[in-house]
């Protein structure tokens, strides 16, 4: 640009036959920020007239917004102030000079170029959102890996020293560095702690907002003396707050040593929120993920202790019971020997129901670890299972081509045989139950179809629950555990499960499972 440091006035005859000769662009503004003058090449550049733009204000257009806070310390200060910045509504990237005058600022600015500074700045929002996206669409990526890596992306994009994910306790004025991105030389690393009061994102956890401040001294002053500002040298800083279960967990923000000479732009301070918003959902769903590891673990220790303390009194009644028909079994009459038969068939019931229970706590606990399954095996192996019954009740299974899906084996043919046998056991006649799949991307539908007498629509989400019968003992045998585990093996894999049903028109139980090729890729 060369020195203008003393640049002359524009209203000097002079001075306005030398800025129509020069090819920046130059014009001047008073202290309200009104156009004063405008050379040719101003004119060319905000495409109006001298005329037109004459006593109106230069922020009533953004041509300049992204220049604001250069042209602001230029008039506060009384020194010239140098800009570069991307001006959107242009389509350019300006370079320029802010002149103090004694009626206002004189600015001397040029394009720097306009399709391919757009261009430029377009690629460059382009790979920062590709980078980021190849940080957190990683399932096998630790999350701590995760954070690190887009930790670093956020810095260089919007060019900060340092970032950081913090974790704040307010009633213990407590500011914890979770995750840290920042030079070599910083004496900064996770796990540091300080006094959350010292901090800029005390403001952020008050307010629950994003706070931006090009430059703290002029646009914080109340936050100037704070000990991250006036001790660790702290002068700009971007941050946005991070949520967990609607409560202010900490913050993930940004923040260099030296002001910034332009205004953080409304991309890039989007681009932080907008990542700040994936790190609350991920701290959330990996806090939901402990909640639950916790309570399936009470579930199975529930279990455990109940299968424990409740089978062994259980054996000890079946077996007396048994002793005593053997014993004095020629002595009792009818009504004993039923009695008996009863007591014994309910001790059997119950220790039924104790296993499944045992087995609908372990689901999460004591499953396996996922592997490509073919469903047409496991179906084949639940066939052979259920031959007897299948030859008892002339029963017929039929099937298409099932995919191959990522899954327990053991647990995947835990479904198939319950939904297979209850088809038999709920059928009329002989049972024809059909198997089918259908294909949604990443995912299939697996759909267990029978002729039997169906279910009510009021009762088609309660028999999904644990210990919830629809029939009598006389009527069905079950012990209302078959389908609740269903559910909960699906669910584990990530499906989902429903059945379709009329009274007397068959069932159709539907699930869904992620295809192995899905897994795989």
């Amino acid at each position: 640009m060369g020195d203008r440091s003393e640049p002359p006035e524009p209203h000097d005859d002079d001075a306005s036959v030398v800025y129509e000769r020069i090819a920046d662009a130059v014009f001047a503004l008073d202290e309200e920020w009104r156009f004063t003058f405008l050379n040719d090449r101003a004119e060319r550049l905000l495409e109006r007239s001298e005329s037109e733009l004459l006593g109106t204000v230069v922020w009533d257009d953004d041509a300049f917004e992204s220049c604001r806070r250069a042209f602001e310390r230029a008039f506060e200060t009384r020194n010239p102030v140098s800009f570069d910045a991307f001006s959107q509504p242009i389509g350019a990237r300006l370079e320029g000079r802010v002149h103090p005058s004694e009626t206002g600022v004189t600015v001397c600015v040029r394009e720097v170029s306009d399709r391919n500074g757009r261009e430029n700045g377009t690629r460059e929002r382009e790979r920062a959102l590709r980078d980021a996206y190849e940080v957190i669409a990683d399932p096998d990526r630790p999350f701590d890996d995760q954070l690190e890596a887009l930790l670093g992306v956020v810095r260089r994009t919007i060019g900060t020293e340092y970032a950081a994910l913090s974790c704040v306790h307010e009633d213990a004025n407590e500011y914890i560095f979770e995750a840290v991105d920042a030079p070599p030389n910083a004496d900064l690393e996770a796990g540091d702690t300080a006094p959350l009061e010292a901090t800029n994102c005390e403001r952020v956890v008050s307010t629950e907002r994003t706070l931006v401040l090009e430059d703290v001294d002029e646009d914080a002053p109340d936050l100037a003396d704070r000990a991250g500002n006036a001790e660790w040298g702290i002068s700009c800083y971007l941050g946005t707050p991070v949520t967990v279960d609607d409560e202010v967990y900490g913050t993930f923000c940004f923040y260099d040593l030296d002001a910034r000479t332009e205004e953080f732009s409304d991309w890039e301070v989007t681009f932080v929120e907008l990542l700040g918003n994936w790190v609350s959902a991920e701290l959330e769903r990996r806090r939901y993920e402990r909640k639950l590891e916790e309570s399936n673990e009470r579930l199975e220790q529930f279990a455990s202790t109940a299968s424990h303390d409740l089978q062994e009194p259980l054996r000890m009644v079946t077996n007396y019971l048994s002793l005593l028909d053997r014993r004095y079994g020629d002595e009792l009459d009818d009504d004993a020997e039923e009695f008996i038969d009863y007591a014994v068939d309910g001790a059997e019931r119950m220790h039924d129901m104790i296993d499944g229970l045992l087995a609908y706590s372990r689901v999460e606990t004591r499953g396996n670890s996922f592997e490509p399954v073919t469903l047409d095996a496991v179906l084949e192996d639940v066939h052979s299972d259920l031959k007897l019954r299948f030859e008892e009740t002339d029963a017929t299974l039929s099937s298409e081509s099932l995919p191959r899906v990522e899954g327990d084996p053991d647990q995947l043919r835990q479904v198939f045989q319950n939904l297979v046998s209850n088809a038999i056991e709920y059928s009329d006649g002989s049972p024809r139950i059909r198997v089918s799949a259908d294909h949604r991307g990443d995912e299939c539908e697996i759909a267990v179809s029978d002729d039997g007498i169906g279910i009510d629509p009021d009762d088609q989400e309660r028999i999904f629950e644990v210990f919830q019968r629809l029939h009598s003992h006389e009527e069905h045998d079950g012990t209302g555990i078959g389908l609740a585990l269903c559910r909960r093996i699906v669910e584990r894999h990530g499906g989902e499960i429903r059945v379709d049903s009329d009274p007397d028109e068959g069932a159709t139980f539907r699930f869904t499972l992620p295809t192995a090729t899905a897994r795989e890729s």
